[in-house]
């Protein structure tokens, strides 16, 4: 599988992201971890990777992506990483708002994303609902 292109702060920096949402509610899920694993070799990036930006995320210099698509493809993975464990907890809820934020995405469109999240805990999300929803506040 090819690595997506980008540069290697902004990969690293999108792999931060994921862990803070898979630590903020201070419970550890094995599903977690492999979600983001697999992320970060969809990214070019290793276990290792992962193990070092979690153990020494001071160490980042820390960039969001500018590429909207790539914007997008993290709220997406913020929001699918958010409902692995099995629950959506408020502490979970309120950074996927703030990363939303600054992403640059509306905070309506964050919070209806996050709804359907929460009701589709254990459930297949129906195929353009979230489409959906991202075509209402993109136009």
């Amino acid at each position: 599988m090819p690595a997506i292109p980008g540069d290697r702060s902004t990969k690293e920096s999108y792999i931060a992201v994921l862990l803070m949402l898979a630590e903020a509610d201070n419970r550890d899920h094995v599903n977690e971890i492999r979600f983001i694993e697999h992320v970060a070799v969809r990214l070019g990036l290793d276990k290792s990777d992962v193990e070092r930006i979690d153990q020494h995320p001071e160490h980042l210099v820390f960039v969001l992506p500018k590429d909207e698509q790539e914007r997008m493809n993290l709220l997406y993975h913020l929001l699918f990483l958010m409902k692995i464990d099995g629950a959506v907890g408020e502490s979970e809820i309120k950074l996927c708002h703030e990363i939303g934020l600054r992403l640059g995405f509306n905070y309506q469109m964050v919070d209806e994303l996050i709804n359907i999240m929460s009701q589709h805990i254990g459930k297949p999300i129906p195929q353009n609902l979230l489409l959906d929803i991202i075509r209402k506040y993109m136009n």
